[in-house]
């Protein structure tokens, strides 16, 4: 029960950097991240990596871009006509967008729900459907990367394992956790949604 293992429940508090050392993420342990293991809620390196660690650990390791988010795929990035966007109201650099494809039309809409943004298991996105952040704003058209932020970089987490427990009948049902959000004030649900935007 005190190490990871398949169908647990695991909490960990990490620091995301990129190859360089910069420190792109920190998740710290009053807010820790919480997943199911063997589920593919996380990325394959760092599941493969948590794998067997027992509670308390702390450990760095290095995660190749093919373990992590994958290789950066240009065919993602495309250019739309301002208009395509108008019911979005106000647009800026990294807003996220919910795209729908059906016959030879598309519709663009704000995600409901911040779990809707990054699914691991769906990358790499198809191009006819997906997530999308506004990479830059023209004077007629939107150019639009269905690419997750970190595709195409190797990766180094520093990682402390809190917890492990079992699961609830629904989080085994569900593949997911359970969210507990009772209590965050409105800067603390920003890192929450943060946080599911990079990992689901």
């Amino acid at each position: 029960m005190d190490i990871v293992q398949d169908k647990l429940k695991v909490s960990i508090s990490y620091t995301l950097k990129d190859n360089n050392g910069r420190i792109i993420e920190e998740v710290p342990e009053k807010h820790p991240f919480i997943y199911l293991h063997g589920f593919d809620n996380i990325i394959q390196g760092l599941e493969e990596a948590l794998l067997n660690k027992p509670v308390g650990a702390t450990f760095s390791v290095s995660i190749p871009f093919e373990k992590a988010y994958g290789a950066y795929n240009k065919t993602l990035v495309i250019e739309v006509p301002k208009e395509e966007l108008a019911d979005i109201g106000e647009l800026w650099l990294g807003l996220e967008l919910e795209m729908y494809q059906e016959d030879d039309s598309q519709e663009f809409q704000i995600p409901e729900y911040p779990e809707q943004i990054y699914n691991a298991k769906e990358y790499p996105l198809e191009k006819e459907t997906g997530i999308y952040s506004i990479k830059e704003i023209k004077k007629e058209t939107v150019v639009l990367d269905g690419n997750h932020p970190f595709a195409g970089m190797d990766l180094i987490f520093d990682v402390h394992v809190l917890s492990v427990e079992e699961p609830s009948f629904s989080e085994l049902e569900n593949g997911i956790p359970d969210e507990d959000e009772e209590g965050l004030d409105e800067e603390e649900q920003d890192d929450k949604n943060d946080q599911r935007r990079h990992w689901f």
